[in-house]
């Protein structure tokens, strides 16, 4: 047996109490574990401690970012008609590019968001993505080529992605699995109105205004949801918010299979982005939705 192995419980408790303090690990032993873990059920930084009223305007913004995305999708359909005219788009394909390519965005977008929302924290990727869809988006609304419209068009859906990608986990992390169905429906009222709600709005914009205003339009309401968004929104993951409670007191991060510390960026990216190819090979119910959904 080694030295380590034949020390007392309680030496090996100060053993790793000072290793953890010193920088070379964090407290290990089980018992320091449940209470840290008992400690946080009750803590009032735990997000699903907030008061009720706090917890919903927090839903109701990411609810928001999650009815935008969707809408800027579908929302200058009516308008391609007067785009390719303006840009002398004679291909029908490269027509359509400039509306669907915007949900490619949204394909390769979660595979680099969820990743970092687990990394960083889910409330700034979601504020930095909606800027980046906000940017983009008035960068459609001047795009000087056809080339520079649709390159602006998928760097905005990739912004775009993080409301869907992200914004359940904020939910999640606001209510237990019991309370969370009205928040979790006014989320997905989003995905499945904002298709619907874009083309109407984007009809009445381009029947009375140029099409640029078109992008203008959805960039005043991008805008809108990260002025009422950033001062509002609070972070909600809590292995991110135990990390930084610990670093903030100098004690060592909680050892949890989710804590960002006890991971690398690199690993978790990995991760992520093998997942969902393994999900759709391995679980026949998401082949067939996503057949489904496909066709």
């Amino acid at each position: 047996m080694t030295p380590k192995e034949l020390q007392s419980p309680h030496t090996k408790e100060l053993v790793d109490i000072e290793d953890a303090a010193m920088g070379h690990g964090a407290i290990t032993d089980p018992d320091h574990r449940n209470e840290a873990d008992a400690a946080w059920q009750v803590d009032p930084a735990n997000p699903r401690n907030w008061s009720s009223g706090k917890k919903w305007r927090m839903a109701g913004v990411i609810s928001y970012y999650a009815f935008i995305s969707p809408v800027a999708t579908s929302l200058i359909a009516p308008a391609l008609g007067a785009i390719a005219e303006g840009y002398h788009i004679t291909n029908p394909t490269i027509i359509a590019l400039t509306l669907s390519v915007y949900l490619l965005g949204f394909a390769f977008g979660p595979l680099f968001l969820a990743p970092l929302s687990e990394f960083y924290g889910r409330t700034w990727v979601l504020h930095i993505a909606n800027i980046v869809a906000f940017v983009f988006t008035i960068a459609c609304a001047v795009a000087p080529t056809t080339g520079s419209l649709i390159a602006f068009r998928f760097l905005g859906g990739l912004g775009g992605a993080a409301a869907l990608s992200v914004g359940s986990g904020s939910i999640a992390d606001l209510w237990d699995e019991k309370d969370r169905a009205g928040a979790m429906g006014l989320f997905v009222l989003g995905p499945v109105v904002g298709p619907a709600v874009g083309p109407v709005a984007g009809g009445f914009i381009a029947q009375d205004l140029d099409y640029h205003w078109v992008f203008w339009v959805l960039a005043i309401l991008i805008g809108a949801g990260s002025l009422v968004g950033i001062p509002t929104l609070r972070e909600t993951y809590a292995p991110v918010i135990r990390a930084r409670q610990a670093k903030a007191e100098g004690k060592a991060p909680p050892i949890d299979d989710a804590t960002p510390q006890n991971q690398s960026l690199f690993r978790m990216l990995s991760v992520h982005l093998t997942r969902p190819f393994v999900i759709l090979t391995t679980d026949i119910i998401c082949l067939n939705l996503s057949l489904y959904a496909a066709v």
